[in-house]
């Protein structure tokens, strides 16, 4: 018999900020305060201090340096350079290690991009860039290293605050999905070599992408 889960109020307290902060709800530098958000989701400040303390450490929200308040982290061009190095180093790693991986991390790519097609005939951009993070997700799985996914994990969720206000059309969406479809047959087929260039770069066109759109290119 499969276990039921039940969510806990501070889980379910969780997912609700998190969500409000990765859909642009609440913008980088919004103060989040313990007092304000349990009276807005009428729970009690301890549960609501567990929740905050579950987003500090995904890095979704961070201490002001002055006033040591709550608020939703800012990344400036820096942290956007720097989360991108992190993600070469993961994700063409792990189409280095894509030789050896195993039947079932392969099946992880295959639904992920599975989903993404579902994603863009729905006209869904919420689904698109879950399932669009979950392509890259299995790619680094391919390390076969909890840690390392879990860090990756990590950088996508702040990577997603920069870009929560960027508007794609589906359009644009149908041409990712292409995109994916043709990085994954290089995987699937052995073509590593190619796979890998092609990730390079639109690993470095979506750098670009990110860094225009929050405003912090270098001049």
């Amino acid at each position: 018999m499969s276990k039921i889960h039940r969510e806990t109020v501070t889980e379910r307290v969780t997912t609700v900020l998190r969500q409000s902060i990765l859909r642009g709800r609440l913008l980088q530098g919004t103060p989040v305060t313990e007092e304000a958000m349990a009276e807005q989701y009428g729970v009690s400040r301890p549960t609501l201090r567990q929740a905050l303390n579950t987003l500090l450490l995904e890095g979704l929200l961070t201490r002001h340096p002055g006033t040591r308040v709550l608020e939703v982290t800012t990344l400036n061009h820096d942290d956007v350079r720097d989360i991108y190095r992190a993600r070469r180093f993961l994700e063409l790693g792990g189409i280095n290690a894509a030789a050896t991986a195993s039947a079932q991390q392969l099946e992880q790519l295959r639904l992920a991009l599975q989903s993404l097609a579902k994603a863009v005939d729905a006209d869904d951009l919420e689904a698109f860039i879950e399932a669009d993070y979950d392509c890259h997700a299995a790619i680094v799985g391919f390390l076969g290293s909890r840690n390392l996914s879990e860090a990756h994990t990590l950088l996508m969720s702040k990577l997603r605050i920069a870009i929560a206000h960027v508007t794609v059309d589906k359009q644009d969406n149908l041409e990712s999905l292409r995109i994916h479809e043709e990085f994954t047959k290089k995987i699937l087929a052995g073509r590593l070599e190619e796979a890998h260039q092609n990730l390079t770069q639109r690993l470095n066109e979506s750098e670009l992408t990110v860094l225009e759109k929050i405003g912090t290119v270098p001049r």
